[in-house]
């Protein structure tokens, strides 16, 4: 069902004890969203239980709240709430079919992918899911403070990139105003979120980037599993390279191809404005925008990694 946020915020007041789970292989726009819904339902009494399959990750880990997030939650709750995840293959094994939840399951996202899976489904095309947040905090009556604006403001920075994608609206720079008014601190989160890199992650990214390739304006890098730190082999470890590989001026379109231990390939896949990668992404299992999508594949590396770049190529001679 296709809600607004007055319906969202009706419908969490109808109960005490909310689960809200962010999607796997976080990122800030997540976490961040997660974490300010959840101070502002606990801003009127209600119990608020924080869920995610994979670690959170460094841009968002000083967040207020950051701490509480756990793969395996208490199962009785009264509602669920999936934030910023395109479908429910995003909420990872904490996704549970309706008859096993005992209550509803509340989609809030911002991908233009997601096909609703919810039974209460607010999905608009914003350029965070922490914008669409702020809309339900306001429909919940909530004065914004400090910690909910942080959370927020970090989710919007974050999947803007420091308000430099396509998708940053004037809509975005408003809603940052307001977070920076209620006390959220620009400087503090964009260090967080862009200036905090290691040394060993940056040696890997030259690894990477040593090895890149490039074909009819689709360039792409491999992170294979043997590469991988130790308990890193989840996708994190390649955020930011992704959006890095977009800045090659002779690129196109460019993908990261991640091997994990679970199987499966990691596919972040970004595009120069004017191009669409979305539909790439949602043929592949996954979904998310027009300039930056991705999805988790079956498959050898190579097999997987050729199997995406015929796509984009073909993407990249069609609209091109």
């Amino acid at each position: 069902m296709v809600s607004t946020p007055s319906r969202i915020a009706e419908e969490l007041l109808r109960h005490r004890r909310i689960l809200i789970v962010s999607h796997v292989d976080p990122d800030g726009d997540t976490i961040g969203s997660a974490l300010g819904l959840a101070w502002a339902l606990r801003s009127l009494g209600r119990e608020v239980l924080m869920g995610c399959d994979d670690p959170v990750p460094e841009e968002a880990a000083a967040l207020p709240g950051a701490d509480e997030f756990s793969s395996s939650p208490p199962q009785d709750v009264d509602a669920i709430v999936a934030v910023d995840a395109s479908d429910e293959r995003r909420m990872g094994s904490l996704f549970r079919p309706s008859a096993e939840r005992g209550g509803p399951l509340i989609v809030i996202d911002h991908h233009i992918t997601n096909g609703g899976y919810g039974d209460l489904n607010l999905v608009m095309d914003t350029s965070a899911t922490a914008e669409i947040v702020l809309l339900v905090v306001d429909a919940l009556g909530v004065s914004l403070d400090a910690t909910i604006a942080r959370c927020l403001l970090t989710g919007v920075v974050t999947d803007t990139q420091g308000f430099r994608t396509a998708s940053t609206t004037a809509n975005s720079l408003a809603a940052a105003q307001r977070l920076m008014a209620a006390g959220a601190d620009l400087v503090e989160i964009s260090n967080q979120a862009f200036n905090r890199r290691s040394l060993s992650m940056l040696s890997l990214w030259g690894r990477a980037l040593t090895a890149a390739e490039m074909r009819s304006g689709v360039l792409w890098a491999e992170l294979p599993l043997a590469w991988l730190p130790q308990g890193n082999s989840d996708g994190q470890v390649g955020s930011g390279l992704a959006n890095l590989l977009n800045t090659v001026r002779e690129a196109r379109v460019s993908a990261l191809f991640t091997e994990q231990d679970d199987g499966l390939i990691d596919v972040s896949i970004r595009a120069k404005p004017g191009y669409d990668v979305s539909g790439v992404a949602l043929a592949f299992g996954g979904g998310g925008h027009a300039g930056a999508a991705g999805c988790q594949v079956k498959g050898s590396l190579a097999g997987v990694r050729e199997a995406v770049v015929d796509a984009l190529t073909r993407l990249v001679n069609t609209q091109g």
